[in-house]
């Protein structure tokens, strides 16, 4: 097996590493590979099953493809954002987009990954959302949905031992990965301020890019902003909420498409979360068992004045949000369902030379409580996760794309890296 990544962050550690673990665990030969390595066409069989990881149709990649296919081999493109479909860029709410040329390059990389989506031969997806998205491009579709790794779930486990006990203040807190989900702060800002002036033992903790704005009234002192900080960070802060937050705007294909990490992440340190009823949150959550599915204003402000009133409630639903995650998230259980997945895969394209993998029968899959086993033995190497450099990314684009985009995306870093002194501006639409 094969995964080839055109992505950094958080993206490619969920849909690349921990596919990669969990081929591992499956005792399946797994290679991870990024497109920007330079020696990467010449090295690599291509007779085998190819998981590509947010590829755009360059020169290189449409050479791949054709490699792929002269030598009997399979390629799947992994999805887990609407990129491939260009329309869905009215529904990104990133500020970055007031700059025109970050627009323009933008929809132009969603172009260019629905054209690489054209040389696969099937998908494999994040949610059943996204599945039924990519169904309309007449290609076979998998779910395979996200896990946690064996070393969140060691770091998790360090944070349940130094989660406080229930009591003052009781912390509400939203974590927001990138800039990009100021509206669904924004829907249930207003039940927000209502719980702070209502309730004065609470707090509100925003984590990462969100914006908080500056109508908080007489609680605003007790509304703390936490800077972006490195995953493995942010457990300790999971664990320190009371309450997980959610919120994502409904009527918006782009909010739809997101998977469910923020209820496995907070359910892996025992922690409450309260979500938008999308379709991945109603696949995780049975709302007053394992959570709370809000979708009105009244029912963010009943499922939160609940929880901040009744300590006990949200140690049970927390818990059993934990017992839920480690059943149904734990990458043992994926392992399992990814051996599914190869086998259909295999079975679908018997017709070309294949080499098929190890089968569910013969694969010596690890027991899910995976006592005693050290996470580093199936986790990449650090150097492959802080990789590619800057520079590697500009040579690539450089060779394969042009210098135009290069020059583009020079501008477009030296924004971000000014953005600090010359903030964006707030988006108008």
């Amino acid at each position: 097996m094969l995964i080839i990544s055109g992505a950094k962050g958080d993206t490619r550690r969920y849909r690349c590493f921990h596919l990669y673990e969990q081929f591992k665990l499956a005792a399946l030969d797994c290679q991870i590979r990024l497109i920007t390595d330079a020696n990467l066409q010449t090295t690599t069989n291509w007779r085998d099953l190819v998981i590509f990881h947010r590829i755009t149709q360059d020169a290189l990649t449409e050479r791949i493809f054709e490699s792929i296919d002269k030598a009997g081999g399979v390629a799947l493109m992994d999805v887990d954002d609407l990129l491939f479909e260009p329309a869905a860029y009215q529904w990104i709410n990133s500020p970055d987009f007031e700059d025109d040329i970050r627009a323009s390059l933008y929809q132009e990389d969603m172009r260019r990954f629905r054209n690489a989506l054209q040389f696969c031969q099937g998908v494999l997806a994040s949610t059943d959302y996204l599945a039924e998205q990519a169904s309309a491009l007449n290609l076979p579709v998998w779910v395979h949905r996200n896990a946690f790794s064996l070393e969140m779930l060691e770091l998790s486990n360090t944070a349940i031992q130094q989660k406080k006990e229930n009591g003052k203040p009781v912390v509400i807190g939203y974590a927001s990965g990138t800039p990009t989900h100021d509206r669904d702060f924004a829907l249930i800002k207003p039940v927000l301020i209502k719980i702070l002036e209502t309730h004065p033992q609470t707090e509100l903790w925003l984590v990462g890019s969100v914006d908080a704005g500056k109508d908080w009234g007489s609680s605003a002192e007790r509304v703390k902003k936490i800077s972006l900080m490195p995953w493995r960070q942010l457990p300790q802060i999971l664990a320190r909420f009371d309450i997980n937050l959610a919120p994502l705007v409904m009527d918006n294909p782009f909010s739809q498409s997101k998977s469910e990490i923020k209820y496995m992440e907070a359910g892996l340190v025992k922690t409450a979360t309260i979500a938008s009823p999308t379709q991945a949150f109603r696949y995780a959550i049975q709302s007053g068992k394992n959570g709370f599915l809000a979708d009105t204003e009244t029912g963010w402000l009943e499922a939160l004045s609940a929880m901040v009133e009744h300590d006990g409630l949200r140690e049970i639903i927390g818990e059993q949000a934990h017992e839920d995650v480690l059943t149904r998230y734990h990458p043992a259980k994926r392992s399992l369902e990814l051996m599914d997945v190869i086998e259909q895969v295999n079975q679908k394209f018997e017709q070309k030379s294949y080499k098929k993998p190890v089968t569910r029968e013969s694969a010596s899959v690890i027991a899910f409580n995976l006592k005693g086993i050290d996470w580093r033995n199936f986790s990449v190497s650090p150097e492959l996760e802080y990789r590619p450099s800057l520079l590697r990314r500009g040579i690539y684009t450089f060779r394969y794309r042009s210098a135009a985009t290069l020059l583009q995306q020079i501008w477009i870093q030296i924004r971000r890296w000014v953005q600090p002194i010359f903030p964006f501006k707030k988006l108008s639409h």
